[in-house]
């Protein structure tokens, strides 16, 4: 585990019992998503900890959510299937959202 995010954010395991309870409650193709954007919870958790980092960068509450989701298989291996631990979930979405949008964002002085 890299550990971008400094200090380590606490795992939501409401967050992460409440979308597997979800889940086990739904059949379907639309099932992950439903497990996972209900309430936005998960979003909101992590907007908290991140917002300022993302409004620095122009980054606003609509434009996180539509970079989020584009990790909504990530977040189903860490929540549903298991298979990803919250520092790696983590530290895979803030590389990717919040370094990574201020990486793109320096390429426009280039």
């Amino acid at each position: 585990m890299l550990n971008v995010h400094k200090p380590p954010l606490p795992e939501p395991m409401d967050i992460k019992d409440r979308i597997r309870r979800r889940m086990s409650t739904c059949s379907g193709p639309g099932c992950v998503n439903f497990a996972i954007w209900f309430g936005n919870e998960l979003a909101k958790y992590l907007w908290d900890a991140w917002k300022a980092e993302l409004k620095a960068q122009g980054i606003g509450w609509i434009d996180f959510l539509r970079m989020l989701s584009g990790y909504n298989s990530l977040i189903a291996s860490w929540a549903i299937k298991g298979e990803l631990s919250w520092g790696d979930l983590v530290d895979r979405l803030y590389s990717a959202i919040v370094k990574g949008s201020r990486q793109s964002d320096l390429t426009r002085f280039m």
